[in-house]
């Protein structure tokens, strides 16, 4: 009959749409758009046309009027639910209200005049009658439908949800221009578009999931967090997803600041597999999509992005071609309001053995693996402290180790804190603002962690910024440093040549550390720059946490970033863009909710590198090559710690002294508290930034500064501290942790994770708090019983910055005053001082230098060819990865050994005359190249960091014993070294400077004994590589002479054109062939 074909579509209907009814059903209100994805299908509103009387000649058992209405009620009203659950799957704003009740469509109270054939019997009625009580009872209450899994397991209807939506991102493929596609399962057959940019408006787009646009508009799509993007490509198969890095990328199309994210062939296998690419938006922000054209060159791979305002000059003509169809897309991703939030409806949590808020008892299962629960997160945060503190044990907060190369015949020949340099640190000259650092182990406050490739950039906190501002986003922003100025001296001497004569006098004034000569203090500034690391609330995206121009961390996530790290753990592979630091992850308490602490309080490791430009002048008298062994002989050749501080490898203390300190004092020895560094450090501020100023009165006292008494600000870097009471052992100054090179700063970052202590004040304390702290301890001591043991304050209504205080009950069965605080805590340690110099900003040539916002000029640099190798190819000009504007003749050497090192040698740009001019890189070095005219390396780049094992009694001893044994011997000890070193590890021999450079000449053990023995009197080698050849020599000596040493003959050519090494000394000078390879000074001028 009808009325079974009606319950049957019904039936249908519904099986569609019960899993929605549990978060759609609570919408009271429904913001739908005028088309929808998918439409719902028809259903009636009302009965089907039905008599009002039996016809003439009715059968016997005829069901009377009244039946008939009740059964036509009884349709519409399950038509009408049906119809509005349907309507609600519409809905991407859903407002709720505590009634969720919806009336259902009107449905008539009386049937039309009219008889109809084919009327059912009694028995149909009531068996259709009973089906629908049944359906309609379904929807009403939802019953056999369980909870949707995370959602409203505790206390439902009261938590509110965001259900992510799938927002479909789609061009159309036809002719039609601006199409803007519905997503939806049938996406082209009947989904809606828009034909034109003034359709697409701003509700459209927000409440409908729409847009990879073509032409001019560029209205954004609007989501929330937890949507997926669906990217669609239809028919065109030429489109490929890019992300840009910011706006100004965006809005020019600039795919060298953008990351493929789906290329064709990742389309092709999805596609082949059913699939299209996703993408979901895990964080609140701006992104920023774009499509380009694969396998050509800028500008030609722009067509599918660029629009008719930036299309350059003749690149394409026709929009036919590609040009304005701006296949590109800005989503800007919100946090989901309560306009769009759900409260979970229509579910018994008594039917799962849960509490409903109070009303219903947990079962006994449920209770048990609370417990169980809340006891495994305990012992996990057991299982933490107990490596933290292990590793605190064995060594202080500082460096561990670097990534090795290889290693040796002894132990110091595999790298420690040091291999080609400390903490991999290399140069990158070539570039205006990055510090060249490697990967790194370390340990902060007990944490262990390995680095990315770090290459910072040289930025501070931005000091612009209130505290509100600087915690308002993560990581904390940061703002360039101002460079020195070029000493007007300079500026004022003239010519090219006369500028460079001035500039090495105040390098020399710099290097000698003589004001009088030149007072450099202005012009050489110096900067901390330092390691900073906290533990951040757990989320699934990694916050890249640094500005680098030449690395990032490598993962989509959390999860992602753990299983590659512990996938090549595994294997023992590299990233070969290292780009992959190990963070760990803890549970760090387990947070109180609802009364219950079961659920834990999750975190993660962050750490990032930045610095601070000191306020003072610090003198480079006040640092100092430490001694360390391993790094001394772990070079083919031993070094002297003078040599040693003439390379990356050399690691420096601060003199400790603050006050008295004075030029060319003997260095202090013996204990020391609070030192110079603790000076420098408490310039550097927290997670609160330069402006922020904190108090720690935790456990009801104030931290005090260590000198002076004052208010410790504890949002800036500290390691000594002082109280106004004394310690169990009589002592105020207090150094921070157990014992380890801690300095820690509080922060009220909201991501930074919180940690809660509850206690009872110190009786001491006591004595010295508040009168309302005095009356409520009084007030709990006075409750002789568990029961009456009751009373609470917020944190408005306590002091000393705690958040709140309560009567507890002991374990010592009696009733005391506690009081508790929340408190954030980052940490740091110094890494290097680097001194900022006028080079950076001097340019005697008049370069242009181009930032990224002038993106053809920018591009041009390296345009049609360019490399900078040859007068011919010359950059036009400079930009921040080729930072080239020191007059080459400023410089002596122009060698380059490090494999990392980008900072080259004699480099060739345009300058605004476009004449061709010699330069050298005008960036950040380690040791400057040899400056003409100053005696040694000036150095840039002074490393101070700690190292982990200084706080192990293994190294403690070992320094002792270095100590007994080399102590007031070390100048006996080097000259021993120095007479038998040469045999046990060669001589080095240098052809000395010429052309601008030098080489080196490596004599191995054996040969230097035998030239010693006189079993022979010379040695051919192949020299060193620089400024871009090698050299063979042959090279004499004279045992008799007292070991002099000469030059037989020199050669400079290609790798396969080297003299012989067999050549016949009286054949020199017999051929033609042979002339040149019997000089005893090389082509270049080497003597």
């Amino acid at each position: 009959s009808a009325l079974e074909q009606r319950v049957a579509t019904l039936e249908a209907q519904l099986a569609t749409v019960m899993q929605q009814i549990q978060t759609l059903s609570a919408c009271t209100s429904c913001s739908v758009p005028a088309s929808t994805t998918t439409s719902a299908p028809s259903t009636p509103t009302s009965a089907p046309s039905t008599p009002t009387s039996a016809p003439s000649g009715a059968m016997p058992g005829t069901p009377s009027t009244s039946e008939i209405q009740e059964l036509r009620e009884l349709v519409a009203n399950l038509s009408a639910k049906v119809q509005q659950i349907q309507n609600l799957s519409a809905c991407t704003s859903c407002s709720v209200s505590a009634s969720s009740t919806t009336s259902a469509p009107s449905t008539p109270t009386s049937a039309p005049s009219g008889a109809m054939p084919g009327t059912p019997s009694t028995s149909e009625i009531q068996e259709l009658r009973e089906l629908l009580a049944n359906l309609s009872a379904k929807v009403a209450n939802a019953s056999g439908v369980p909870g949707r899994d995370g959602f409203c397991t505790i206390t439902p209807n009261t938590t509110e949800v965001y259900i992510p939506v799938t927002r479909y991102v789609y061009r159309q493929s036809g002719s039609t221009e601006n199409n803007c596609v519905v997503g939806g399962d049938a996406l082209r057959g009947g989904a809606a578009t828009a034909t034109t940019p003034s359709m697409l408006t701003q509700a459209y787009i927000t409440d409908t999931n729409c847009r990879w646009t073509r032409g001019m508009y560029n209205a954004p799509m609007f989501a929330y967090k937890g949507d997926t993007l669906v990217f669609w490509r239809g028919d065109d198969k030429s489109n490929n997803v890019w992300q840009f890095d910011d706006k100004k990328a965006f809005d020019e199309c600039d795919f060298d600041r953008a990351r493929l994210l789906a290329g064709l062939v990742d389309f092709e296998g999805l596609e082949s597999a059913g699939k299209n690419f996703t993408l979901t938006m895990g964080n609140a922000g701006v992104y920023y999509f774009g499509s380009s054209k694969t396998g050509v060159a800028d500008p030609d791979r722009r067509m599918y992005c660029w629009d008719s305002k930036v299309k350059p000059t003749g690149a394409v003509a026709s929009q036919s071609l590609g040009w304005g169809r701006n296949i590109k897309l800005e989503v800007r991703v919100l946090e989901p309001t309560a306009e769009v939030m759900a409260v979970c409806p229509l579910y018994d949590p008594s039917a799962y053995g849960v509490s409903n808020g109070g009303t219903q008892v947990d079962s006994e299962s449920v209770e048990k693996l609370k417990g169980a629960v809340a006891a495994m997160g305990r012992q996990l945060i057991s299982y933490e402290t107990r490596i933290q503190e292990r590793v605190r044990e064995q060594g202080q907060s500082g460096v561990t180790y670097v990534r090795s190369w290889g290693q040796g015949t002894d132990a110091y020949y595999t790298g420690s804190y040091a291999s080609g340099g400390v903490v991999n640190i290399h140069n990158h000259a070539n570039t205006h603002h990055t510090i060249g650092m490697g990967e790194f182990g370390a340990v902060l406050n007990g944490v262990q962690f390995t680095t990315r490739h770090n290459d910072y950039s040289m930025v501070e906190p931005d000091s612009t910024l209130t505290v509100a501002e600087y915690i308002s986003s993560w990581p904390p922003k940061s703002m360039d440093i101002e460079y020195p100025d070029v000493p007007p001296a300079v500026l004022n001497a003239g010519s090219v040549d006369a500028q460079v004569v001035e500039m090495r006098e105040w390098f020399r004034a710099f290097h000698t550390q003589d004001e009088s000569h030149r007072n450099h203090t202005k012009y050489f500034k110096p900067v901390l720059c330092y390691l900073e690391g906290a533990w951040i609330n757990a989320q699934e995206d990694v916050a890249e946490p640094f500005a680098s121009e030449r690395h990032h961390i490598d993962a989509d996530g959390w999860n992602d970033l753990n299983e590659k790290t512990n996938f090549l753990f595994q294997n023992g592979q590299k990233n070969n863009l290292e780009n992959l630091p190990f963070l760990p992850t803890a549970i760090r308490s387990m947070m109180d909710v609802g009364g219950e602490t079961f659920q834990p309080n999750l975190a993660q490791w962050f750490y990032r590198i930045t610095c601070k430009p000191l306020k003072d002048p610090l003198p480079t008298e006040r640092m100092r090559v430490r001694n360390e062994l391993h790094t001394q002989l772990r070079e083919s050749t031993p070094a002297t710690r003078e040599q040693l501080g003439k390379t990356p490898r050399a690691l420096f203390d601060i003199n400790p002294q603050r006050d008295n300190w004075q030029q060319g004092k003997p260095w202090p020895k013996g204990k020391t508290t609070y030192e110079y560094l603790d000076d420098l450090m408490y310039q550097i501020p927290g997670f609160d930034g330069p402006n922020g100023n904190l108090l720690d009165q935790s456990f009801g006292t104030t931290c005090a500064t260590y000198i002076g008494n004052e208010p410790l600000n504890t949002a800036r870097y500290t390691r000594y501290y002082s109280m106004l009471m004394k310690d169990a052992m009589g002592r105020s100054e207090k150094k921070r942790a157990f014992n380890d090179y801690l300095f820690a700063a509080q922060t009220t970052h909201k991501r930074v994770n919180p940690l809660k202590v509850c206690t009872q004040l110190d009786p001491e304390v006591l004595k010295l708090a508040g009168q309302d702290d005095k009356d409520r301890a009084a007030m709990c001591a006075g409750f002789k019983s568990r029961d009456t043991c009751v009373g609470s304050w917020d944190q408005t209504q306590v002091s000393d910055q705690a958040t709140g205080a309560m009567c507890s009950w002991t374990s010592r069965d009696e009733c005391v005053y506690k009081k508790c605080w929340e408190q954030r805590w980052s940490y740091a340690l110094p890494l290097e001082v680097i001194y900022m110099t006028p080079l950076t900003k001097w340019n005697p040539h008049n370069i242009e230098y181009y930032d990224r916002s002038q993106k053809d000029e920018y591009d041009g640099v390296t345009g049609g060819g360019r490399n900078g190798k040859t007068p011919a190819t010359a950059y036009k000009g400079t930009r921040q990865d080729l930072f080239f504007r020191t007059p080459a003749s400023f410089f002596r050497d122009a060698k380059n050994v490090d494999a990392a090192d980008t900072s080259g040698g004699v480099t060739y740009v345009l300058d605004k005359n476009n004449k061709a001019q010699d330069v050298r890189a005008s960036g950040h070095w380690i040791l400057f190249p040899e400056i003409e005219t100053i005696d040694g390396n000036v150095r840039q780049r002074w490393p101070v960091f700690p190292v982990h094992e200084e706080g192990n009694t293994i190294w403690k001893e070992t320094k002792a014993l270095e100590e007994l044994i080399m102590g007031k011997n070390k100048k006996e000890i080097q000259a021993i070294i120095d007479e038998t070193r040469s045999e046990a590890y060669g001589a080095t021999l240098t052809l000395l400077t010429g052309n601008g450079h030098s080489h080196e000449i490596q004599i191995s053990p054996s040969e230097l004994l035998d030239l010693k023995a006189g079993k022979r009197d010379s040695v051919t080698k192949v020299s060193s590589l620089a400024d871009g050849h090698q050299h063979f020599v042959k090279v004499n000596y004279d045992a008799a002479n007292g070991g002099k040493w000469s030059m037989d003959w020199c050669t400079q050519s290609s790798d396969t054109d080297w003299c012989p090494s067999n050549l016949a000394p009286n054949a020199c000078g017999q051929t033609s062939a042979n002339v040149a390879c019997c000089q005893d000074v090389c082509p270049d001028g080497h003597p």
